[in-house]
């Protein structure tokens, strides 16, 4: 996933966070460059809690859990995003990265497919671009994905033609 720093708010999830908040998700960013990744996470969860209209701590908490794929993790918490700022185009492109790297690729082409007509409707040309080429890749895979489920399919179905003469002598 790309870090998208400061982006994907309006004007409404730009009001000043709880000051609280905003300490938590400085100490947690501060943790996560020194390696500590426990406390940073505990840090971003704890300013969630805080104030939960803060997008910034969402947004560092699943993209923290995205870089250590703990993918059910950071679907939870990108789940409550998209709940609480549903016009926020980052929080369902990171929502896209998560499902994604869990393997489900329906859901993270809904999201991505949302990304984009957010970030378009904002009329934000690189978070628009970074969202289609995410939704193309998506898209390719599930492709892939299906074909190569055919492929399975048929020379199982193949192995039982093949068994079929034998169990009938």
């Amino acid at each position: 996933a790309v870090l998208f720093a400061g982006c994907g708010k309006n004007a409404a999830e730009q009001k000043a966070a709880d000051p609280q908040a905003q300490e938590l998700l400085a100490q947690g960013t501060t943790y996560l460059k020194q390696g500590e990744v426990v406390k940073a996470v505990q840090n971003f969860a704890m300013a969630i809690k805080t104030s939960p209209d803060y997008f910034e701590a969402y947004y560092m908490l699943g993209e923290t859990f995205i870089h250590l794929k703990q993918f059910p993790q950071a679907q939870a918490v990108l789940i409550g995003a998209v709940n609480r700022f549903p016009e926020n185009a980052l929080a369902y492109y990171l929502l896209a990265a998560a499902y994604e790297g869990s393997g489900k690729l329906m859901p993270a082409i809904v999201a991505a497919r949302k990304s984009v007509d957010l970030f378009q409707a904002r009329k934000d040309e690189e978070g628009t671009k970074r969202a289609v080429v995410l939704l193309g890749a998506l898209v390719q895979a599930a492709k892939q994905q299906a074909e190569d489920d055919m492929v399975r399919n048929a020379a199982q179905e193949a192995v039982k033609a093949a068994e079929l003469p034998a169990a009938v002598k």
